[in-house]
């Protein structure tokens, strides 16, 4: 059975993707961050990577680099209104 904190945990994740949501579809996010996001799907999706996935631990280690240097660049752009209207959202659903 999941604890409380990990339940606590979850729910944090969980509000974090949706702001992420959010501040992808924003109007007031600057294109290139847009652009940016999309670039970084389609980098994790594309078969050639700089270093193959199939090469044990490292193979992976360019999709977690991609993927934490991306959502920390996408951090700057998580304004007050955004993580207000996202847990405003998240209440109203419970």
């Amino acid at each position: 059975m999941a604890s409380k904190s990990d339940l606590t945990s979850l729910l944090k994740l969980k509000r974090r993707i949706l702001e992420y949501v959010a501040v992808v579809r924003s109007p007031q996010t600057p294109v290139h961050v847009k652009l940016l996001a999309v670039a970084t799907g389609l980098y994790l999706l594309m078969p050639v990577d700089l270093i193959p996935d199939m090469i044990p631990v490292l193979g992976l280690t360019d999709d977690a680099a991609l993927i934490g240097l991306f959502l920390s660049y996408l951090n700057r752009f998580i304004t007050e209104d955004i993580k207000q209207s996202v847990a405003q959202k998240d209440t109203s659903k419970r």
